[in-house]
């Protein structure tokens, strides 16, 4: 009889530690590697990682970038599903100019590259996917048009 409590209790220590295990691996974060593409000019590029789920972009991030060349690396992000804006500083003030209408005077892209004739594009609209491996993305940047 003690020996087959000894089993059970040496099978229970096993699965407790092969749950721990893929508990842990399954809480790995990677980072969201971005490269911008259609870069206008030499000048800083911003960006703003959400939650994807989100209506609007909100004031406050989870994260914000700048670089000034074309990739951005976002590290160890956790899986989840996210979304990016970004726009590219021409005038180097550190933020995004605006005509009176609201529209960008300055490029400005998102993930999933959406498109952007009936406007700005809501998170869900630029929603992606990351997982436990690092995530690439290729974002590029436009000039939005006034509506006419």
């Amino acid at each position: 009889m003690p020996q087959r409590i000894l089993q059970t209790v040496k099978k229970a220590g096993y699965q407790a530690g092969l749950l721990l295990l893929l508990v842990g691996s399954s809480a790995q974060a990677g980072d969201i590697l971005v490269t911008v593409d259609d870069i206008q000019a030499t000048a800083t590029v911003h960006a703003a990682l959400v939650y994807g789920e989100q209506q609007r972009w909100p004031e406050q991030p989870l994260r914000q970038q700048q670089s000034d060349n074309r990739q951005l690396r976002m590290i160890d992000l956790p899986p989840g599903r996210y979304a990016i804006q970004l726009f590219q500083d021409r005038n180097g003030n550190g933020q995004l100019d605006q005509g009176r209408r609201g529209i960008p005077l300055e490029p400005v892209g998102f993930s999933a590259n959406p498109p952007l004739l009936n406007g700005k594009p809501t998170p869900g609209d630029s929603l992606f996917e990351h997982g436990t491996a690092d995530t690439q993305l290729r974002i590029r940047l436009q000039s939005p048009k006034a509506k006419k």
